[in-house]
């Protein structure tokens, strides 16, 4: 340290410079997280399925690509549900009453929450159908616009995987 620097700074002034100086350093960015009621009206927040992939799909009723990719969706739900989990967004202003139908006649069993097409942040909405892929950490880490199918889900979460060094 250049010797004006030194004598120019007493302790406190050394002290209060690191205090400033460690804060100043990048925090690391949150993950992003919502609560939305499901189709009972009981809160899902997406923090509880931290340890877990989870893939977000934003969808709506009047959604003919939407309505066509939930098999899908349920395909992949069914077959990697220990290390994945899919959360279907309801991006529409329908009641649960109003969707439950459509859940019941695809068979879903994955949760199906309710946004009242409300934006919800750190998930940014072009078009529907809208899937985000969120790691086990709970950063969103790949965002795919338009219709996904189970083949490309499982390749996708293996290369996710394999890219964050937790694949099994």
């Amino acid at each position: 340290m250049p010797a004006f620097v030194a004598h120019s700074l007493s302790r406190p002034g050394i002290c209060l410079a690191l205090a400033l100086l460690a804060l100043a350093h990048p925090v690391k960015a949150q993950g992003v997280n919502f609560t939305l009621p499901d189709l009972d009206d009981r809160p899902v927040q997406l923090a509880d399925f931290r340890g877990r992939w989870v893939i977000v799909n934003f969808w709506a009723s009047w959604c003919t690509p939407c309505l066509l990719e939930m098999p899908e969706l349920q395909a992949f739900h069914q077959a990697y549900y220990t290390r994945a989990v899919v959360i279907g967004v309801n991006f529409e202003e329908l009641s649960a009453r109003e969707i439950r139908p459509f859940v019941a006649r695809l068979g879903i069993t994955f949760p199906i929450v309710l946004s009242g097409s409300q934006p919800i942040p750190g998930f940014e909405i072009k078009g529907l159908p809208t899937t985000f892929f969120v790691s086990p950490t709970g950063q969103r880490v790949d965002t795919h616009l338009g219709t996904v199918n189970t083949a490309m889900l499982i390749k996708r979460l293996a290369e996710l995987e394999h890219a964050s060094g937790s694949a099994r």
